[in-house]
Parts: structure tokens; sequence; C-alpha cells
């Protein structure tokens, strides 16, 4: 006979287990960035396979022209689209204003290390405030203090 000990945790696992099981059954919250890739996905285009009568692909049958292909126009804006991207990175590293940028950043830095430096120098300032025992503190804590 099987003692109650051991009835116990199999009828919270009978209970539980198709409470899990549900848990699949709801979709997880979707990342916004997988929406974002769908949107930019290419738009489906139809098949040229052929069919019978009964809608079903005739085997053999291999289709005899490609899918449609962006037009001229489209490919010629792409193509700007892109040239357009490269010369203005292309400009903005031989621009004179790139090694001032350089020049100020080096400045910054040397004006932070040159900060780093004299805090770190200082000697350090004892606190006023004595230290708190650990009850103390819990009862500051639990006044709102």
């Amino acid at each position: 006979m099987i003692t109650l000990s051991v009835l116990r945790p199999l009828a919270v696992l009978a209970v539980l287990l198709p409470a899990a099981a549900c848990q699949s059954i709801f979709p997880d919250e979707e990342d916004p960035s997988l929406a974002a890739l769908r949107a930019q996905a290419a738009a489906p285009v139809t098949s040229s396979q052929r069919f019978d009568s009964d809608g079903y692909p005739l085997l053999g049958a291999y289709p005899d022209t490609a899918a449609p292909q962006l037009t001229d126009a489209q490919v010629r804006a792409q193509q700007s689209r892109l040239n357009a991207q490269a010369s203005q990175r292309a400009s903005a590293a031989t621009s004179s204003s790139y090694p001032s940028e350089i020049a100020r950043l080096e400045g910054v830095r040397r004006k932070q290390a040159a900060d780093v430096d004299a805090a770190l120098a200082a000697k350090p300032t004892p606190n006023a405030q004595p230290t708190l025992s650990p009850e103390e503190v819990l009862r500051q804590i639990e006044a709102g203090q």
C-alpha cells in the first residue's frame, strides 16, 4: 500500500503538470526589434510554379521565368542613396573640423586627468558623523530617517 507521504507529492505533481503545460500556449512579449525586422523584410513575391487543375504543383514543371525583380528606377534610387552616404562619410573624415575636434577632445582628456590627479592627491577628510551600530542604523531605517 502506498503511504500518505508518497501520495501527497504525487497529487501536487499531478495538479501542477497540466498548469505547467499551459504556459506554452500563451506567447511571450515579442522583442520590438523583431517587429522592425519584419516590417523591413521584402514583400513576398508570387511563385511562377505551374499548377494543375486541382491546384497542386506539377512535378517536373519548373518555373520558366524569374520572380519579379527590382525596377531600374528602384536600383538607381538605392545606389544614389548609398553613394550619398559614402560621400558624406568620406567628407567627414577629411573635413578641417575633424583635427580641431580631436584637439578639443585631447584638451578635455588632459583636464579630466588633471582633475583626477588633484582629487587623488588631496588628503581625505574624516567623516563628521560617528559610526553607528547596526541596531542604530536599523532604528533609523524603521523610523524613516
